[in-house]
């Protein structure tokens, strides 16, 4: 009788030819609307045999990375299809499929990604996820007003915030725009984006948040940076940027509002379509070195794909993802400025004519700086929690009253080192998962 009923539940979700497969997906810019084009062409080439359900994600990451949290580790049913930040995939490696068991070895041309995107592929050997397009922090600025006011595109970024003050206060002599322009627009929103550009922004400055296998946010570098945020925010940008998200700061500066502003590849598109105001003024550039020991850098993103373990239909969603990902998909994708993770589509003349300014982000993809993800591995989000919550702090006390910096990053600093070692203690003494229905329906008929 147990057989008999494990047998008809099986052949109840295994009978009908019609699969639902659910992916999730953001709505940030384009992401959506391409996303659902993408799935319409794979269901047409399948024959209009299978479904796809796409499940709109919360805009804040910290969101959907609760929320997949909660499904992967209730071993849910709930979604096949997982987008993820770069950021996460070490974090849910174990409850992703291996990819590789559903492709043969010259399916994918594995060796035409960055390297830093195919380090990111990988949980040891086995491959969990495929890019769906790369991303890596850039500057966006006004290249008319900069003309306009005789001012140098910047090359550090002391130069960014003299341009950007000068043109600023020259700009606000106009009543309209005496309480609405700033000089530079960013994202210290207390969300993961704030992370990326507190990392990036280290960087730049010839820091690093992890030194020797160590935390280091208390160093000397980190502590100039964070000064160099706190005046930008007082004096080239507005307090309203502490709760900007990415497309807050693209809403002041597509307006023409900003002369400088920081964000992602994808707005580029969107600035130059014709309806806007700031369309065919826009250029970018690399997010600059500070002047004493600094480089330029960006900060490494990007969104994959994966599919989850405990899928019913691994087979057929790593058939979908294998579509989305593949190079003529992201070539197209290229068209809104998402940026290919293959390094061949930077050299294909169409890419370079619809985003010339892909021949940059070419190189500051191949030296973009990364999340300290890998460091922290399953408790990294707890750990961005704790930065961009300090980081936003620290700039939202310093309008106010003047900031102990250095006594907050030695806070932080001890923080963090609690997580790294925490994760340790509790890998030793975590209690062996108890094994799923759905595992154990499989080990009692042996597959």
């Amino acid at each position: 009788m147990k057989k008999l009923i494990a047998f008809l539940f099986i052949f109840y979700f295994f009978s009908s030819n019609c699969i639902t497969l659910k992916i999730t997906c953001r709505s940030k810019g384009m992401e959506l609307t391409l996303l659902k084009e993408t799935i319409d062409e794979w269901v047409k080439r399948t024959g209009n045999e299978h479904k796809v359900e796409v499940i709109v994600l919360p805009h804040a990451s910290n969101e959907c990375f609760a929320l997949y949290k909660q499904w992967l580790s209730a071993e849910a049913f709930d979604v096949d299809i997982m987008q993820m930040d770069v950021a996460w995939i070490g974090v849910f490696a174990d409850s992703l499929a291996d990819l590789s068991e559903f492709y043969t070895p010259n399916e994918i041309d594995i060796d035409d990604y960055f390297d830093a995107i195919k380090r990111s592929m990988y949980s040891g050997k086995r491959m969990v996820a495929l890019p769906l397009y790369a991303d890596c922090g850039i500057i966006y600025y006004r290249a008319d007003l900069l003309e306009n006011y005789e001012q140098p595109v910047p090359k550090t970024w002391q130069e960014l915030y003299d341009v950007a003050l000068y043109i600023q206060n020259e700009e606000r002599k106009n009543p309209e725009k005496k309480n609405k322009f700033c000089g530079f627009v960013f994202q210290a929103k207390a969300f993961e984006m704030l992370t990326c550009n507190f990392v990036e922004i280290v960087d730049s400055f010839g820091g690093s948040l992890i030194k020797d296998g160590k935390v280091n946010v208390d160093s000397e570098e980190i502590q100039k940076s964070l000064l160099f945020l706190i005046d930008c925010l007082k004096n080239i940008s507005t307090r309203s940027i502490l709760n900007y998200s990415e497309e807050d700061s693209r809403g002041v500066f597509q307006s023409g509002n900003a002369v400088f502003m920081k964000n992602w590849p994808y707005a580029w598109s969107l600035l130059n379509d014709p309806s806007t105001a700031v369309a065919g003024k826009v250029k970018v550039m690399a997010i600059p070195p500070s002047e004493d020991g600094g480089k330029a850098s960006g900060v490494l993103g990007g969104w994959f794909v994966t599919v989850s373990r405990y899928s019913r239909h691994k087979a057929l969603a790593a058939n979908l993802v294998k579509f989305l990902t593949c190079k003529e998909q992201q070539r197209i994708r290229s068209k809104n400025s998402y940026l290919p993770a293959f390094k061949s589509l930077y050299e294909d003349p169409q890419v370079l004519k619809d985003n010339p300014f892909f021949v940059q982000i070419r190189e500051s993809l191949k030296n973009a700086v990364t999340r300290p993800s890998e460091y922290f591995g399953k408790n990294y989000s707890k750990a961005s929690s704790e930065i961009f919550n300090a980081v936003n702090t620290i700039l939202t006390d310093s309008i106010e009253s003047k900031v102990n910096i250095k006594r907050e990053l030695k806070r932080l600093n001890k923080k963090l080192n609690t997580i790294k070692y925490s994760e340790k203690d509790s890998e030793k003494n975590r209690p062996t998962k108890k094994e799923g229905f759905w595992n154990r329906i499989k080990k009692f008929f042996g597959f």
